[in-house]
């Protein structure tokens, strides 16, 4: 029997849409430890042309963001004049957290170089060991 997609894979918003052009905005901290694929999605409002969306990934070792440092290096998109930069999807496994340390949960910081501009971010854990 098929799956769902929303059964194979655990989708959450880090991000609730928000302003995050006004000042970064950094998630909680989601635990991704049964996780075999994490993406992280991000978007944004429209945006005066060539301002840019960042975002960067980061681990931690739980929930309440103990040890919490950057995970690889920051995606950004720009965007063109009145419309929305492009989405930006990150992604990886979690052999990329620093697992010999401990770091076992992921979250966000999102920014765009223009006040009063609204963004959002999602963590998508999908070939989950167990399921939701």
């Amino acid at each position: 029997m098929t799956r769902k997609l929303t059964e194979a894979v655990a989708f959450d918003a880090l991000v609730p849409p928000q302003d995050v052009g006004t000042a970064p905005v950094t998630s909680g901290y989601l635990d991704c430890t049964h996780a075999g694929r994490i993406v992280l999605l991000a978007k944004a409002g429209a945006v005066t042309a060539g301002k840019v969306l960042t975002v960067q990934a980061r681990q931690a070792k739980d929930a309440a963001g103990t040890g919490a440092k950057e995970l690889g290096v920051a995606a950004t998109a720009a965007g063109v004049g009145g419309a929305s930069p492009p989405d930006v999807e990150v992604e990886f496994v979690p052999e990329d957290l620093d697992g010999k340390n401990g770091f076992t949960h992921v979250g966000v910081t999102l920014s765009i170089d223009e006040a009063a501009k609204l963004g959002a971010a999602y963590l998508a854990r999908g070939n989950r060991r167990y399921g939701p």
